[in-house]
């Protein structure tokens, strides 16, 4: 099947060495691997800045619940001097009305934390994958141009 002249045609040690030349010149391996490590460093950050703001709100959420355990006491202080009914029912409107106020304003500043964050790591990504894609569009053009060059350079030879 196979003759000693095929071996002359195909060298295994120089199609290696030629590919490996080839792969070099058609991708850029240090920026991939600075692209990697950019990306790498940006979910880092974005992680943080969640990380933080879990901090922070579990830090509030906490504050709150100890500032509602005092304002039950407070309330049950005030509902226990109450002169009759109406007064009684006076002041558990009250009462009700400030805690639906803080309740409403701590999820608020909550949300308005998270929305924060969101901002941030949005701002942070974006950020990242346009860069990224710039690298892999210079990359793809390197590509298609050392491509193009080697496919000129292999037909100018083949027609000589």
């Amino acid at each position: 099947m196979f003759t000693n002249d095929f071996s002359k045609m195909f060298d295994p040690s120089q199609y290696t060495q030629t590919m490996q030349q080839n792969m070099q010149k058609f991708f850029d391996w240090s920026s991939a691997a600075s692209t990697s490590k950019q990306n790498l460093e940006a979910m880092k950050q974005v992680s943080s800045i969640v990380t933080d703001t879990i901090a922070n709100c579990t830090e509030q959420q906490f504050k709150y619940a100890q500032s509602t355990m005092e304002d039950c006491v407070e309330a049950l202080r005030e509902l226990s001097t109450a002169k009759g009914i109406e007064d009684y029912m006076s002041k558990q409107t009250e009462i009700s009305k400030r805690s639906a106020e803080k309740a409403q304003s701590i999820a608020q500043e909550i949300s308005s934390q998270w929305q924060k964050t969101q901002a941030k790591c949005s701002d942070i990504i974006s950020q990242q994958t346009s860069q990224t894609l710039e690298t892999f569009k210079s990359t793809a053009n390197t590509a298609v141009n050392t491509a193009t060059n080697a496919a000129k350079s292999a037909t100018n030879t083949a027609s000589k």
